[in-house]
């Protein structure tokens, strides 16, 4: 097993984060989803492994609300657990900002992720008909995080 490390973004990172998102979403320009990141995400948290970034975590905050912006492991990392450790660490970040609740969008047939959130209590909010480029809807979720017990 690798030793995961979770940390705040470095400009540095920029690079390898444009790397995981490009795989990850087919984005045809992911130096402007980077800039998107940085300008709307209150939160970038990083998952390094050795010195290598291999997943991130986009977090915007607003009132009450935390919204979960991006997150991304890269291909050879995915399905080790890194994914569900990202999102640990995104839902103590928005319990200690005093969020109330965190959503999020996830594309309907991307059933790995959809598992992945309904396990820490996320719930299907509502249905975005033709949310993506490609026309595809996206389901719309929501973790009440006054229901969030202790993640330690």
């Amino acid at each position: 097993m690798y030793s995961v490390l979770i940390r705040s973004f470095d400009p540095r990172d920029s690079s390898d984060i444009m790397r995981i998102d490009a795989e990850s979403f087919n984005t045809t320009n992911p130096t402007y989803d980077l800039f998107i990141y940085l300008t709307y995400g209150n939160d970038i948290l990083v998952a390094d492994i050795g010195g290598m970034v291999v997943g991130y975590i986009v977090l915007s905050y607003k009132e009450e609300e935390a919204k979960i912006m991006s997150l991304a492991v890269k291909r050879e990392f995915r399905r080790k657990g890194i994914g569900k450790i990202l999102l640990k660490e995104a839902i103590k970040k928005a319990k200690q900002n005093s969020k109330k609740r965190m959503l999020l969008e996830v594309r309907i047939s991307n059933t790995p992720a959809q598992n992945l959130y309904k396990k820490f209590g996320f719930e299907i909010a509502g249905v975005l008909e033709s949310y993506y480029f490609d026309g595809e809807s996206a389901y719309l979720m929501c973790l009440d995080l006054n229901k969030v017990d202790d993640l330690s």
